[in-house]
């Protein structure tokens, strides 16, 4: 299956580089006056290693341009589709440069200016991500091994899957993504809610968002509070519930009781 751009790409590259090489392959004389024109003698043995290392990079774009195709045509056949589920933004160009030729141990360095080809881009598996309380598009690449792809930015595990078992893991990971988004908002909401209730019910008392954490032996995890403080000095903290007024008593502060220390603290209980 020919794909629309990618192949002429390709030819089309290499069409304007082989123009631009007919200027510099000349017969030896011709070339050899060019380098000395540049500056530069160049040496026959130069010249193939330089044609051999332009080779090697239009081979090496040959094979990721005949592996973005493969990696394209699974995904499709797998019911992606692209500009929602994937993009593909593979590009192939022309790139001049110095590059250096020999080795720096047995000081047989030397630069000559060459012309190759390159690629960059690929096929790149968008998804949704939740951060920072809100969803954000992410984008990754997937890679191909036989028949199956592979794209760790959406799976729990480094391996790879069936193209329909990747395109499932995909909308697994965006329904937890806005799942992420649906328990947050709902978090906030009775936050919000709970803070009004106790604002309108104890109108001279402080009441303010807090945070506490569960500590664990490895890790621990943030909560937000409802924190309400008496004019006494006095304080109440209200972990929240999974619903409007589900919140539970989390720590007190008695500013009387809680200060009395030794025989005032022992007679405060007996006279109750």
């Amino acid at each position: 299956m020919w794909l629309p751009g990618i192949s002429f790409v390709y030819l089309r590259v290499r069409m304007v580089r082989a123009i631009n090489l007919k200027i510099k392959v000349m017969s030896n004389t011709e070339t050899m006056q060019l380098d000395l024109f540049e500056g530069k003698i160049l040496t026959n043995d130069q010249r193939l290693e330089i044609q051999q290392y332009i080779s090697r990079c239009d081979k090496e774009v040959l094979r990721k341009q005949n592996e973005n195709r493969e990696i394209m045509l699974l995904l499709d056949e797998a019911g992606f589709r692209q500009g929602i589920d994937y993009v593909n933004d593979f590009d192939v160009f022309i790139k001049t440069y110095e590059h250096e030729f020999g080795y720096s141990y047995n000081n047989t360095e030397w630069v000559a200016e060459v012309e190759v080809m390159r690629s960059s881009g690929g096929c790149q598996i968008l998804f949704d991500s939740f951060r920072n309380g809100k969803i954000e598009m992410g984008k990754s690449y997937v890679y191909r091994e036989g028949d199956k792809l592979q794209c760790t930015s959406i799976t729990s595990q480094y391996r790879y899957y069936k193209p329909s078992s990747l395109l499932s893991k995909l909308k697994e990971h965006n329904n937890f993504s806005l799942r992420q988004l649906e328990a947050t908002n709902k978090k906030q909401s009775i936050l919000e809610y709970t803070v009004e209730k106790y604002t309108k019910l104890f109108p001279n008392a402080e009441v303010k968002i807090g945070s506490d954490y569960n500590r664990g032996r490895n890790n621990y995890s943030e909560f937000k509070t409802v924190i309400i403080n008496f004019p006494s000095g006095s304080y109440v903290i209200y972990r929240l519930g999974y619903d409007n007024d589900g919140e539970y008593l989390h720590k007190k502060f008695d500013n009387v009781v809680d200060t009395l220390k030794g025989m005032d603290l022992l007679n405060h209980f007996n006279n109750q």
